[in-house]
């Protein structure tokens, strides 16, 4: 799957924001697109950065925290 200019500017600002505090961070992310009534993915990347330990305790804290939403849409 070919990367969207879009999501291209994402990683690069990642890569800035790491460089600015000089790889002292730490993130978890994920972007993907759909499209059309079949939600085709036309975009997808996953993200993490930082001590595995770390990383494993910011996931299980994120999946504690979309379990206490009530609704099928999460937006915070």
């Amino acid at each position: 799957m070919k990367t969207s200019k879009k999501l291209t500017n994402i990683i690069r600002e990642i890569n800035g924001y790491c460089n600015k505090h000089k790889g002292d961070v730490q993130f978890i992310g994920s972007f993907m697109a759909f499209e059309g009534k079949e939600c085709n993915i036309v975009d997808d990347r996953i993200f993490a950065y930082g001590n595995k330990d770390t990383l494993q305790i910011d996931l299980k804290e994120l999946l504690s925290q979309v379990n206490k939403e009530r609704g099928e849409f999460v937006n915070w």
